[in-house]
Order: structure tokens, then sequence, then C-alpha cells
């Protein structure tokens, strides 16, 4: 026969309370923050579900954030290219307005002075900062101007032709800015010669065969650059009794001259100037080894990129070259026919950047989207693994809280039971 003496009862009773107590709390604290798993020992398999849940809305709001910096900083970009693109066409319609034959040497000077004040216009959108004082155009040299005026009038770039990316989602990374070596410097200009000599030994030389190549006029280049199209890099090679030379394209076959015959041992004497397809070269004999007559240099011509800015200048200062004769007044025609091409190249380009932005902003709403729809997809799961239910909770609470006050009157009434008592 189980026998149950006061001290069991007093401890069962108050044992009974404290677990009432403790689920009282648990369920209050619930319903305080409206969450089922208040610590890890609640649910250990929940409580690591939530976690990380909890990481990827952490990041996925990161990303938010990288979202709206990079849309600001490609929405002002693509407005300043709006604005130099109205610029752009104010310069064409002045070089119109300029390359008139009907105008005086004073009406072309005025008209050199509106192209330098768009030019200073045109410098400043290049020169556009960011609301955190960045400069937009200047590649990852972001605190470094990227156009500055320079002693002979000229706009040198001194960014680089960096690209901040950005990350919007796990995989994707964003291009935030491009650079003005990209949007701005991409106007031909003159071609520009590299000569790289070596011996038939490759042994390296000090003194190349060919130097001072230069070209007197536009046109000149022009017919160069036609007469060498596709032939690559031409190399001229020297050779000693008697001294002649020869000129051979990319692929080792003799590049022949205007009239049809192989560029191949024509002789020369130190110091001559060879014309090639319009290109003035000053061939010379540098000391040769012991061990070989042959010299041989690579020209390399590629044209310069300048940036718009220049491009102006240069067209400003010839308008105010006055044209005192023929000769002048030709290369003024040549300089507008060039002016021409080269601002077709940055309007090209120009409207090459602004597509290129549009296509960017577009997609940056796309990856925004689905940014959200993660995040919505996130928070329900989240919410369906910790949050409470209110009413239910609610209802435990209540049944808890009669449960506890029943135990508290029942252990009064025990508590008062006295053996003392029953006897008298």
């Amino acid at each position: 026969m189980l026998r149950v003496t006061t001290q069991q009862q007093y401890l069962n009773s108050i044992d009974n309370m404290q677990r009432s107590n403790v689920s009282l709390d648990r369920l209050q604290q619930q319903i305080a923050t409206g969450k089922r798993v208040l610590q890890p020992s609640d649910d250990p398999v929940a409580a690591a579900q939530i976690l990380k849940l909890e990481r990827e809305l952490a990041q996925y709001d990161k990303y938010d954030i990288n979202i709206k910096v990079t849309d600001r900083r490609l929405t002002l970009q693509e407005s300043v290219m709006d604005s130099i693109r109205n610029s752009m066409n104010r310069v064409k319609e002045l070089v119109v307005q300029g390359s008139t034959g009907t105008l005086t040497d004073a009406d072309r000077g005025s008209i050199a002075v509106s192209l330098r004040t768009e030019t200073e216009f045109m410098a400043s959108l290049m020169n556009t900062q960011d609301s955190q004082g960045e400069y937009i155009f200047a590649g990852s040299k972001g605190h470094i101007q990227p156009y500055q005026l320079q002693s002979d009038g000229s706009f040198a770039y001194q960014g680089d032709d960096g690209q901040r990316k950005i990350q919007v989602s796990s995989e994707l990374y964003i291009p935030s800015n491009d650079s003005g070596q990209y949007l701005f410097e991409a106007v031909s200009a003159d071609l520009q010669t590299t000569i790289k000599g070596t011996y038939a030994s490759e042994s390296p030389v000090s003194t190349p065969v060919v130097t001072n190549t230069v070209f007197d006029s536009q046109a000149l280049q022009d017919q160069f650059s036609a007469a060498t199209a596709g032939l690559g890099d031409l190399t001229v090679t020297v050779t000693t009794g008697p001294l002649a030379y020869s000129v051979t394209d990319s692929s080792g076959v003799a590049v022949n001259d205007s009239s049809g015959s192989p560029i191949t041992g024509i002789l020369f004497t130190t110091g001559d100037e060879v014309d090639l397809f319009g290109m003035k070269m000053t061939l010379v004999t540098p000391p040769l080894p012991a061990f070989t007559d042959n010299n041989v240099n690579v020209i390399h011509t590629e044209p310069e990129q300048k940036n718009i800015l220049d491009i102006v200048q240069d067209y400003a200062k010839a308008l105010e070259t006055p044209l005192s004769n023929q000769a002048k007044r030709d290369d003024f025609a040549a300089a507008t026919v060039k002016v021409f091409e080269q601002w077709d190249q940055a309007s090209e380009r120009n409207l090459e950047s602004i597509t290129r932005l549009g296509t960017r902003l577009s997609f940056l709403e796309t990856v925004q989207t689905n940014n959200l729809d993660f995040t919505l997809f996130a928070t329900v799961s989240l919410s369906a693994i910790q949050d409470v239910d209110l009413a239910e909770a609610i209802s435990k609470f209540k049944l808890e809280e009669i449960t506890l006050q029943a135990s508290q009157a029942v252990f009064g009434r025990i508590s008062a039971l006295s053996l003392f008592d029953y006897i008298n």
C-alpha cells in the first residue's frame, strides 16, 4: 500500500506550481514577441532553419542597398551623357557654320570662341561628381578629376579604364560606372608609329635603322592607311654590301610599291629619307655585329586615340588660322572633313553607351524584382517556422493560468490540514 506523506504532498504541489509558472512565463514571452522559438533548445531543427533564413534575408537587404546605389549612379551617368550629346550636337552646328566658305577670318574666330566655350562645358560634364564626391568617369580612381586642362590647351585624362562592379544578387555583379577612357577617348586621330629593332640573331639593338617617321599631311596619312590595310606590322630589313632595304608584311611576304613591284633590295645611302606610301622615314646604318650583316626594324602603326574635347580644340585652332593662301584653305577643308569623321566616332560611342546604360538599368529592375520575390518567399517561410499562433498561445495561457490558480487553491487547503486540528 502506497503511503503519501505530508512532505510529499507539499513537494508535489510546489513542483506542479513551478512547472505552471515556467509554462506561463514561456507562453507570455511567445505572446509578447510573437515568436514560437525563443531559444535554440525550444526546437533545434527550427532554430537552424531560422538562422539560415535570417542570414539570407540580411544578405538580400545588402543587395537591395547595392541596387539602389548602382541605380542612382547609372541614372546620373545617363543624364550626363544626354547632356554631353546635346553639347556635341551644338558643336556640330558650329562646325557646319564655321565651314561655310563665305565667312571672314573674324567670323571664324568668333565661332572658335563658341567652340572653346562648348568644350569647357563638356569638360565640366565629364568631371561630374556623385553625391559621395567621387568622379563618375574616372574609372577606379574616383577621387581624381578625370579631365584636367594642360598648359597647351589640351585635356589629359587622369583616370583609368577601371569599372566598379557591385554585387546585386548571389551570383550577379553589375558595373556601376563607365570610365572616361571608354566613353570619351574613342576618337581616332593621327597615326602613331612604334619602331621595334632587333638583329637577326634576336639580340637587342641600340640604334634602329628606321628613324623619324612622319606624315606631312592628313591626306598622306589616309594614303598610307589605305595602301597598308590588311598588311599588319611592316618589317624593314637593311643589308650591307651593297647597302639596301626591303619591306615585308606581317606574314613575311614582300610588300609591293605603288607600281606593283616588290620593295626588295632597294639601294639607299645612310641618312636618306625614304617615302613609303606617304610616310617619310629616315634610314641609317647602325653598327652591326660581326656574325651578321642584317638589321631588322618592325614598324607598328595605329591611330592615336583622342578625346572629343581635344578634337574640338584642334578645330578651333584651324578656325583661328587665317586662310591667306590656297594651301591653307586646302588644309582647312581637310580639317573640316576630318572633324566630321571624328564627331561621328564620338557620337557613335555616346549612343552606344546610352543604349548600354538603358539595358543595365532595365536589368537592375529585373534583378530587384527577383530579389523581392525571394525575400517574400523567405519571409513567409521564416514566419511559418518562427512565428507563434497567437490564438493558440493565448488559449494555452488562459488554460495554464486556470490550472495554476487551481493548484494554488488546493495547496492552500492541503497546507491548512493538521492532525491536531482533527483530534480537537
